[in-house]
């Protein structure tokens, strides 16, 4: 049994890495738990879990969300376990994690985000190496003039440090990095295990969930709110050119008042993952039925067109991994820039 704890310096996409490998290990032929051992728990959140509940259903798992999530903390709360209760936190995190990894192989745990910035999140990464004995993998978002210092510290407090994955590198700048930056780890001693490209689809978000955070009524094809939305187009041209504005972009999403069935129909024309009607306005029944030929969610919104975009804009910058295609997706960068031969070694696992 082995414990594969993934953190990063800021939101960099930890639970993508942790679903794709998780579901790479499971085809593999192992028993796959999953945990997140920490969750920071704010006034204004729930105790639910959405990313979790997400990859229990992904990796088949029978554990409960409460099993899955054990230790949910403030700010405040963790830092103070951490430091003042050290001996109670650890113990509890052994407990949590001996139900999760009874029967497994591997046990994969999300761990905090900010280790670069925050003290808590840095020690909750130390804490939880050393008490599980667990594999650390560091994933750091890429950044033009990229200051590895930081990781190289945190580095030197982890006790199983297996390497980092550099995400979001632009296509243009995926060969000064794989030499560079790659070659600046290297002499730190810290291994570099994946550099990601930056792939729109995975930064995108779901039809349905633009649906949920707009409070909209889903009137067509409920079955296509999986569909990503990685581009939004504001419904505001005049019907000659509105054909030819909204092919300029594909997997699009299309802000427009609920009265302006010309500008519906014209991006009807084209590919549209759903339209987003404003002003609590229904469409006409002929947009309903080219809808339905095209397969297209119409979602209608109570907002005008302005404050819907602003939510939307919101969304996109907070999106999620919760999508079966972005894991599809996901999983063919895995194939083509993970190395999965130092992966199954540092596990103990037969490639």
């Amino acid at each position: 049994m082995v414990a594969l704890y993934v953190t990063s310096t800021e939101t960099a996409g930890k639970t993508v890495f942790c679903a794709g490998i998780g579901k790479k290990l499971l085809d593999h032929g192992s028993k796959i738990g999953f945990m997140m051992p920490i969750r920071i728990i704010e006034a204004e959140n729930t105790n639910g879990c959405a990313d979790a509940v997400f990859i229990k259903d992904i990796l088949n798992l029978s554990e409960s969300e409460e099993l899955i999530c054990p230790i949910r903390l403030s700010q405040q709360e963790l830092w103070h376990n951490l430091t003042e209760d050290s001996a109670n936190f650890s113990k509890n995190l052994e407990k949590a994690y001996g139900r999760i990894s009874r029967g497994k192989d591997v046990v994969i745990m999300e761990g905090l985000s900010n280790i670069d910035v925050d003290e808590a999140s840095s020690l909750a990464c130390s804490t939880v190496a050393d008490v599980l004995d667990a594999r650390v993998i560091i994933v750091v978002n890429y950044l033009p003039n990229f200051d590895i210092s930081q990781v190289v510290q945190i580095s030197k407090k982890v006790k199983h440090l297996m390497g980092v994955i550099i995400n979001l590198v632009p296509g243009s700048k995926i060969e000064i990095v794989a030499g560079q930056l790659k070659d600046s780890f290297n002499k730190a001693g810290i291994k570099v295990l994946g550099i990601f490209p930056e792939i729109r689809s995975l930064l995108g978000v779901t039809v349905g969930e633009l649906a949920q955070v707009l409070g909209g009524e889903i009137l067509t094809c409920p079955e296509k709110t999986d569909g990503i939305v990685e581009n939004v187009m504001l419904g505001a041209m005049t019907v000659d050119s509105g054909i030819t504005y909204f092919g300029r972009k594909q997997n699009k999403a299309v802000v427009v008042h609920g009265e302006r069935s010309d500008m519906q129909l014209a991006a009807l024309e084209t590919p549209t993952e759903c339209l987003i009607l404003t002003n609590d306005v229904k469409p006409l029944p002929f947009v309903l039925v080219q809808a339905k030929e095209k397969q297209v969610p119409i979602v209608v919104v109570k907002q005008d067109t302005p404050k819907a975009l602003t939510v939307i804009e919101e969304a996109l910058k907070e999106s999620s991994f919760r999508s079966r295609r972005k894991l599809e997706t996901l999983d063919k960068v895995l194939d083509s820039y993970f190395d999965f031969e130092t992966l199954y070694s540092e596990l103990g696992l037969k490639a």
